[in-house]
């Protein structure tokens, strides 16, 4: 009997807890009866700052059933309440607001504050809220969490000529450890220079494009300057030297610029032609002088040339200067020539440079030089056959005209 007594209350007790779990699962399983959501604003504050939390809720039931919101929030954080139509209030912790009758679909909206405690260490702290409708606990979803941080200023300015366009111009906070884009925009005319001031933790100062990390409070500037217009190649005509009856050495001086490398060339032709003959062109790398001999010539013959200068699509042209090539009959009968014994001395090509730079570029110059080459052919053939008199002319009235020549280069050159 007293077996039968004992097996009786375990089989009821069993009877028991399998109802129990029957109920609770039957809870457990049921539909939610309240869709609710939070917005933190903002989710990352620092010590003493208030945040705004708002709690929404709607009955998903469709009938008027009563509701109450209990949020759990960090310990020892202030607690202000905010805006509600709450029927009741218990400040808590944790705070709970009960309506007594929320119609079917109708939406409820909570407000309060938070203030984050000036001791709070830095980190993440979760809210947690639950709204409870026809013994249905639902939790509250969106944002959960709010992170205590350190902010700090980024201050940016530019000088004239451009501007910051990343983050832009003025004083930004910027959580601790943030990694900031920097973007500096020249205007036209203009080129970016550099990053100044606290520099240390930009990845590349010298570049318009950069970043910087937050550590602490940060000025920067960026700085810009006009843009150098750019320096133009030049090309200069020098006058021939070695000039003999079939032959003569052109010459120029040329700077590159900043549009290396260029190419150059001379052109020339007889004074009475029109078209012009060209040599082969130069690649030139630095700027510097280029001698070129062109062969071929006509004796006796005034000539024209120039040196030409190319450079991206333009060609430039130096000065046209002139040089007449010597007679084949009278190689050694002009009266410096005869003086030194040779056509190649060093003098005879000052005298030929003033000839070609100075004489042959005026009429009356022209004449002079045309009476020259008339009248010396007699007098270099008498000072060609005697040594002494080929001395004093040499020593008495070429040398003396050589050095005036050359004394007064920087007047009649260039």
């Amino acid at each position: 009997m007293r077996d039968r007594k004992i097996r009786t209350v375990v089989t009821s007790a069993l009877v028991a807890v399998v109802l129990l779990l029957s109920f609770l699962g039957v809870a457990l399983a049921a539909d939610p009866t309240a869709d609710a959501s939070r917005i933190i604003d903002p989710e990352a504050a620092v010590r003493g700052q208030e945040v705004e939390i708002t709690v929404e809720f709607e009955n998903l039931l469709a009938e008027p059933k009563s509701f109450a919101l209990k949020e759990v929030i960090p310990d020892g954080w202030g607690f202000t309440r905010g805006t509600d139509d709450a029927g009741a209030f218990k400040a808590g912790p944790p705070p709970e607001w009960v309506w007594f009758s929320v119609g079917a679909g109708e939406t409820k909206t909570v407000t309060y504050t938070l203030t984050v405690p000036v001791d709070a260490e830095l980190g993440d702290y979760i809210i947690e809220g639950i709204v409870t409708g026809d013994t249905v606990e639902n939790p509250v979803g969106g944002d959960t969490t709010i992170t205590v941080t350190v902010f700090y200023d980024l201050t940016i300015s530019s000088t004239a000529g451009g501007s910051v366009t990343t983050p832009g111009e003025g004083v930004f906070p910027y959580q601790e450890g943030t990694v900031v884009d920097l973007v500096a925009s020249p205007d036209s005319g203009y080129r970016f220079v550099n990053w100044t001031g606290d520099t240390e933790e930009i990845d590349d100062p010298d570049s318009a494009e950069a970043i910087v990390t937050m550590d602490g409070n940060y000025s920067i500037t960026a700085n810009f300057e006009e843009t150098p217009a750019p320096v133009l190649p030049t090309i200069t005509t020098k006058s021939a030297t070695g000039v003999d009856e079939d032959s003569a050495t052109l010459n120029m001086n040329y700077t590159v610029g900043d549009f290396s490398p260029v190419k150059v060339r001379f052109a020339y032709k007889k004074s009475a032609d029109a078209t012009w003959a060209t040599t082969n062109w130069r690649s030139k790398t630095a700027s510097g002088s280029h001698p070129e001999m062109i062969s071929e010539l006509t004796s006796g013959t005034q000539y024209l040339f120039k040196a030409q200068l190319q450079y991206s699509d333009l060609v430039i042209d130096g000065t046209i200067l002139q040089f007449t090539t010597d007679e084949g009959s009278h190689i050694g009968c002009f009266i410096a020539t005869a003086a030194y014994g040779t056509s190649t001395a060093e003098q005879l090509d000052v005298l030929r440079e003033f000839r070609d730079v100075v004489l042959l570029n005026s009429a009356v110059g022209s004449k002079l030089v045309a009476q020259y080459y008339q009248l010396s052919p007699p007098v270099a053939d008498l000072i060609a056959g005697n040594e002494f008199v080929r001395t004093l002319i040499r020593e008495l009235l070429v040398d003396p005209i050589v050095w005036i020549v050359q004394a007064t280069g920087n007047m009649w050159q260039n």
